[in-house]
């Protein structure tokens, strides 16, 4: 069955949530956040529908920071049975604000939160790969990397620090993310959408069932059914999830 690690539910509209609900193709899609307004939003969508998963987090975006920080962690701990996971947290260097020691603060705090939780964090990464894999070095927790556009020295390292890595169904057209389902083991992969984004169709929004894309694309550099295939990354999630929150 399809399970969508990340993506961004709150932007899709009511009737392709209701589609997801319905569609007996889909297990589960986890809704990541980028602040706490959209925090709130998305936990709406939880409370509606038993296939949508919240993932709650602060994204590095120009406006971070230390008060809104505290304001999301206020708000999380009154929230924490419906955390699912912590994300999208990480690091943007593609910008200058908000300036690299507060985003790291900040990303370092959400590591820890998810630790406390027993959640895995997911993790986006923009010009900051180096960064962020020398940060998990010294951390502990379950971390699963978005979208990872680091170069395979520090594909190598995050995985033996037992990363897993989410793979968008942009795969149909990215020789890289082609690539990195070749060169890691089997039990690391995940599947995103990253909706309504990284669309694997050419004027079309993203949505979870289009993960079937990803998995032909994987299945055919593995040299496995479809099936197989789908069933591998189903037991992938199984081990970074906890079994009671499903």
């Amino acid at each position: 069955m399809i399970i969508d690690v990340h993506a961004h539910l709150d932007f899709l509209e009511e009737k392709k949530l209701k589609e997801i609900e319905t569609n007996p193709k889909i297990k589960l899609v986890i809704t990541n956040s980028v602040n706490l307004e959209s925090c709130k939003k998305n936990l709406e969508l939880v409370k509606k529908y038993k296939k949508i998963k919240l993932a709650v987090g602060l994204y590095p975006e120009k406006n971070l920071s230390l008060k809104k920080y505290n304001e999301f962690e206020k708000w999380i701990l009154k929230n924490k049975q419906y955390v699912f996971a912590v994300g999208e947290i990480g690091l943007d260097f593609s910008y200058t604000k908000p300036e690299k020691k507060l985003q790291i603060e900040i990303f370092q705090k959400q590591l820890k939160l998810a630790e406390e939780l027993n959640v895995p964090a997911i993790i986006h990464t923009r010009k900051a790969e180096k960064e962020i894999v020398e940060i998990l070095k010294n951390a502990e927790g379950k971390y699963i990397l978005h979208c990872f556009s680091g170069n395979f020295k520090l594909v190598k390292q995050a995985n033996e620090l037992g990363c897993y890595f989410s793979i968008p169904t942009n795969i149909t057209r990215s020789e890289h993310f082609q690539k990195m389902v070749e060169f890691l083991p089997k039990n690391k992969i995940l599947t995103e959408t990253d909706s309504p984004y990284l669309s694997p169709y050419k004027n079309k929004k993203n949505k979870p069932e289009f993960i079937v894309e990803t998995i032909k694309i994987i299945s055919k550099i593995w040299k496995k059914s479809f099936d197989s295939t789908e069933e591998q990354i189903e037991k992938n999630f199984q081990k970074i999830i906890n079994i009671y929150k499903l």
